[in-house]
């Protein structure tokens, strides 16, 4: 080969039009993300709601009854005393800035997402109560007896206390044991077996399954006792419902975040709070 042709230029390959703009920078922006909504972060945010519904319900009721949850979750500020509420406000808010600052750093547009997920929520709970009388029927469980409240009229701040103790309840059942039980599960499957695809499907299963065990024992006297006074009596028929449905919302909480757990639950605790019961409709 002469040295005039070693050095003919080899035509250039055309670069892919997506491949070029990656090049260049001026890739176009990424769809938004799928994950945003399932994120804590953003779970948090489309709780606010029922965080303030709580704080105004416990100022105009004046009993000083909290929602199990929120008093086991608030436990480190006792010390505080009479300020302990303002410093549940003030800690409240930094959680809540923090969110919002993860939050529009990953995408704008929340507000429309936060009316999705709420919507999302009402959805799942009008599906939550045929389903969980459909599982009762399938597995030959008692009908409890919830949600009836004879000719009295609801008082409306316990009305709201109900529904917005919900946002607390998912925070420490769902985002909180039911995470863990997670990964306690697959710690222990991957530890005998060496199929990871499997192991993470039982550990799925699992934290789903225990958490709903949890959640539903979680609202007997004993178990509140070690907080504070309430609680109900063990009845069969109201532990399995509630086991139904920390199942149903386990996996709402693995398949569409905590937000839509969280506004799932509060609706359909307002349901029963206004007397819609599984024996209003059977």
């Amino acid at each position: 080969m002469s040295a005039a042709a070693a050095h003919v230029p080899r035509p250039r390959r055309k670069q892919p039009a997506d491949e070029s703009r990656r090049l260049d920078g001026a890739e176009a922006r990424p769809a938004p993300s799928a994950s945003l909504q399932r994120g804590i972060s953003f779970g948090v945010l489309a709780m606010l709601p029922l965080f303030v519904g709580y704080e105004i319900a416990l100022a105009a009721s004046g009993t000083g009854s909290h929602n199990a949850a929120e008093y086991a979750l608030t436990w480190p500020l006792r010390p505080f005393g009479d300020y302990a509420p303002l410093a549940r406000l003030l800690v409240l808010l930094l959680i809540a800035g923090v969110c919002a600052y993860r939050c529009f750093h990953s995408e704008l547009g929340l507000v429309a997402r936060i009316g999705r997920v709420i919507t999302e929520g009402f959805v799942a709970a009008v599906v939550l109560g045929p389903v969980l009388l459909l599982l009762q029927s399938v597995f030959a469980l008692p009908i409890p007896a919830l949600g009836a409240h004879g000719h009295t009229v609801p008082d409306l701040a316990q009305g709201v206390y109900h529904v917005s103790g919900a946002a607390f309840e998912e925070i420490v059942f769902r985002v909180g044991l039911q995470s863990a039980f997670f990964v306690l599960v697959l710690q222990v499957a991957l530890f005998f077996s060496e199929h990871e695809r499997g192991s993470r499907i039982f550990a799925e299963i699992g934290s789903i399954v225990l958490g709903a065990f949890v959640f539903a024992a979680a609202h007997l006297a004993p178990v509140v006792g070690l907080f504070a006074a309430g609680g109900e009596p063990f009845d069969a028929a109201i532990f399995a419902w509630r086991f139904l449905a920390g199942v149903m919302l386990g996996v709402l909480f693995r398949m569409r975040g905590p937000g839509v757990a969280a506004w799932t639950h509060a609706f359909f605790n307002l349901a029963l709070f206004v007397g819609a019961g599984p024996d209003v409709f059977l």
